[in-house]
C-alpha cells in the first residue's frame, strides 16, 4: 500500500511539474563583448550584452538589455517577443524586417531608428541627448526626452503620438503619416519639411 501511495504522489508530483509555464524555467543569457543571436537561434530568455554590440538575426523571447560601449541591431526578421534597452553611448535600430513587439528605450546619448521595414510594437523612447530617427512603422507612442532631434521621415507610420519635449528640433517630413497628437514641447521648433 505504501508504495502505491509514494507512486501516485510521485506521479502528481510529475504531472504537475510539466503544467508549470516554461517561462518559469527560461534561459537568460549575459554576455561580455559583441554578440549575435544567428538567424534560427532563439534565446529562451532576456539577453544582456555588456561593452559590445548585439546583432539580433534570430528571436529572443524576452527582453534585450545592451549597457556600455556598443548598439542593438535588430535586422533580418529577427524578433524581440519583450522590450529593448541601451544604456550605453551606442544606439538601437529596428531595420531591415526587424521586429520589437514590446518598447525601444535609449537611456545615454545614443540614438534610436526605426527604418526599412522595421517594425517595433510599443514606444519609442531616447531619454538623453540622442535622435531619434522613424521612417517605418511604430504602434505606440514616439518621445525623445531631452536635447537630441525627433526626425519623421515620409515612410513613417505612427499609430501613437510624437513628442519632443526638450531643446531638440521635430522634423516632420511629407509622407509620415501619425495617427495621434505632434508635439514639441521644448525650446525647439517643429520643422516641416
Amino acid at each position: 500500500m505504501k508504495i502505491r501511495t509514494a507512486i501516485a504522489g510521485a506521479a502528481v508530483a510529475a504531472l504537475a511539474l510539466s503544467l508549470v509555464p516554461t517561462a518559469a524555467f527560461a534561459d537568460d543569457v549575459t554576455r561580455n563583448g559583441s554578440y549575435t543571436v544567428r538567424a534560427g537561434q532563439t534565446i529562451d530568455g532576456d539577453l544582456t550584452v555588456k561593452n559590445g554590440t548585439l546583432v539580433i538575426r534570430g528571436t529572443v523571447k524576452g527582453n534585450v538589455q545592451q549597457v556600455g560601449g556598443g548598439s542593438v541591431f535588430v535586422e533580418g526578421r529577427g524578433v524581440v517577443e519583450g522590450n529593448v534597452t541601451e544604456r550605453g553611448t551606442g544606439g538601437a535600430a529596428v531595420r531591415n524586417g526587424g521586429l520589437v513587439k514590446g518598447n525601444v528605450h535609449e537611456y545615454d546619448d545614443g540614438l534610436i531608428r526605426v527604418q526599412s521595414r522595421g517594425s517595433v510594437d510599443g514606444n519609442v523612447i531616447e531619454k538623453s541627448r540622442g535622435n531619434v530617427y522613424i521612417g517605418s512603422s511604430v504602434d505606440g507612442n514616439v518621445t525623445e526626452d531631452d536635447g537630441g532631434h525627433l526626425f519623421l521621415y515620409s515612410g513613417a507610420r505612427v499609430d501613437g503620438n510624437a513628442y519632443e519635449k526638450d531643446g531638440g528640433n521635430l522634423y516632420k517630413y511629407k509622407g509620415s503619416r501619425v495617427e495621434g497628437d505632434v508635439v514639441e514641447n521644448g525650446s525647439g521648433k517643429r520643422i516641416n519639411r
